[in-house]
């Protein structure tokens, strides 16, 4: 876990994070991974593991600039 829990919080915090909250980040991120890759040995649902993560990553790092929008047709 700590392998990858550093370098996460690391990346969270030269985003702007503090140093607590990079680490809860980091720790949700690599937990939330780490759910849907037992959900896909779990069930080999690989599309609705990919629109999960896809989902997470939208709530996790939502679009500053619209360019999200654009890209999927919405305004």
């Amino acid at each position: 876990m700590t392998d990858w829990l550093e370098p996460l919080a690391h990346a969270e915090m030269a985003a702007g994070a503090d140093r607590a909250t990079a680490r809860n980040r980091a720790r949700l991120g690599l937990a939330t991974v780490r759910g849907l890759l037992l959900d896909l040995l779990a069930t080999g649902d690989r599309v609705g593991v990919d629109a999960a993560m896809e989902e997470f990553l939208r709530l996790y790092y939502p679009p500053s600039d619209g360019a999200a929008d654009q890209r999927s047709g919405t305004t």
